[in-house]
Parts: structure tokens; C-alpha cells; sequence
């Protein structure tokens, strides 16, 4: 196995545990530890650090090393909010434009369907943007699902909605964004509770 496909699988796999709370918020994360855990040396488990800093899903603190970010309110309700100007865009943006070729299938969760919005909005920009939110807020919407009992059914109506009714599309992504904020100290005391859970 070359470097670039060590360095690749070590990244790909770093970013998979983030999205799945196997690292708690808050926690450090050792580059010596991780190679061991991910048989490989520590230099392509820095790199992917790196990496994985300039997209936000890792912080880096002075002379304290790399760490998961923590959950708090502010910084949630301030992701919520930027991933629903996000979307709201990309759908103003879509507006007169075709739906994109290729082997689209139902949106089955939130990811899915704002990805599926922002490449219909043809911009390059709005489908890294709306990249870059789907990934900071993976782990927490693995929380949504024990906080929203109807989270696949909001997800559903949005999706049929730009086929069906386009001109509510708008409002059901204001609701639906509008509901995370009002459980955003539930989400918190879920995501402690994991972690107090996996000590």
C-alpha cells in the first residue's frame, strides 16, 4: 500500500469515527494512539489531523494538540442556523434550473436531501458549503433521532415537496431548522450523556 492510499484511508477513516461519536467532544486525540489503532505510521494520522482541521471537524489548541470540538449551545444554534441559510440558497439558486443527471436516489436522511438541494442549485461553492455543514453536524443528527420522533417524516415531505409543491419547500426547511433549535439543550444533555456513557 503507497503512501497517498495510506494517507486517504487513514483520513476517510478518521472522519467516519468523528461522524459516529466514536470519539467523545472535547476528547484528544493522540497521533501515536491513532496509529496504533489505524496500523499506520504517524505521519499520514497527523496529516489527516491537518486535514480534517481546515475543514472544522478537528481543533487545534497550542500547544495541547488535536482535539474532538466540543458540543455547546452557541456554536450548534449558530451551525443550525448557517445550514439553513445554506439550503435556503441553494433552493433561490435552483430555482428555473434542471435536476441534476446521475444516479440519484430518494433522499433517505438530511445529508442526503441538502446535498441533493445544493447540487441542483449548479453551484460549485453552495455543494461544498452544504458539504462542509453536513459533516460538522453528522454526529449530532445521530442524536436528533433519539431527541425527534419525526425527523424521517419532515425529511420526506421536504423531499416531495420540491417535486410537488416547490413553493412550500421554503417553508418546510424553515421549519424543519427551526424545530432543531428549539431542542438544541436536549441535543446538549444527549450528547454529555454519551459521553458519560462511554467512560
Amino acid at each position: 500500500m503507497n503512501a497517498g492510499t495510506t494517507a486517504e484511508r487513514v483520513y476517510d477513516r478518521l472522519k467516519r469515527a468523528l461522524a459516529n461519536g466514536t470519539f467523545t467532544p472535547g476528547a484528544r486525540l493522540e497521533p501515536a494512539r491513532l496509529a496504533l489503532e489505524f496500523a499506520s505510521s504517524a505521519t499520514p494520522i497527523r496529516d489527516a489531523l491537518h486535514r480534517l482541521a481546515g475543514e472544522r471537524l478537528v481543533e487545534t489548541r497550542s500547544s495541547e494538540g488535536f482535539h474532538v470540538p466540543a458540543v455547546n449551545e452557541i456554536g450548534l444554534r449558530d451551525l443550525y442556523r448557517w445550514n439553513d441559510e445554506l439550503v435556503r440558497m441553494a433552493l433561490r439558486m435552483s430555482r428555473g434550473s434542471p435536476t441534476p443527471t446521475g444516479n440519484h436516489t430518494e433522499p433517505m436522511d438530511a445529508a442526503d436531501l441538502f446535498s441533493y438541494i445544493a447540487a441542483r442549485s449548479r453551484s460549485a461553492e453552495i455543494v461544498m458549503q452544504v458539504a462542509s455543514a453536513n459533516s460538522r453536524l453528522a454526529y449530532i443528527r445521530q442524536i436528533e433521532s433519539a431527541v425527534i420522533e419525526n425527523g424521517v417524516d419532515e425529511i420526506r415531505a421536504i423531499a416531495a415537496s420540491l417535486e410537488q409543491s416547490p413553493g412550500s419547500t421554503k417553508l418546510l426547511i424553515q421549519e424543519y431548522h427551526k424545530e432543531r433549535l428549539t431542542i438544541v439543550p436536549k441535543l446538549i444533555i444527549t450528547a454529555f450523556q454519551n459521553i458519560d456513557n462511554h467512560k
